[in-house]
């Protein structure tokens, strides 16, 4: 019974999300290109390690999937047991300001969509 009026809660949480998405790929394509045409490359790339609280796959999926969606960034590894994700970002200028902006965005929206 529970599950089923948290659905439209949830159902409204994805619209939303999808919004923020669009604005996270419009800025970070806009970024990208512009990193493109100039002759002078602004960006510290790197590999971090994000320890994630997702528990369900969908979730874990949807986290990977979108940040591999997202211009600049690329998941690269999960490990065994679930609980940290290695991310490649071509914008890594902070690394724990990059895993706070992971966490606090995406892993919590995705949270309340999906768990």
């Amino acid at each position: 019974m529970k599950k089923l009026i948290n659905l439209p809660l949830r159902i409204f949480r994805f619209i939303l999300f999808i919004g923020f998405y669009f604005k996270e790929l419009f800025v970070s394509s806009i970024l990208l290109a512009w990193d493109i045409v100039r002759p002078y490359k602004s960006f510290k790339h790197g590999i971090v390690g994000i320890d994630i609280d997702l528990k369900s796959d969908t979730a874990i999926i949807a986290l990977t999937n979108l940040l591999s969606m997202t211009p600049g960034s690329l998941s690269v590894e999960l490990t065994p047991d679930r609980k940290r994700l290695y991310v490649h970002s071509m914008y890594l200028e902070d690394p724990e300001a990059f895993k706070l902006k992971v966490k606090n965005t995406f892993e919590k929206k995705i949270k309340q969509i999906f768990e």
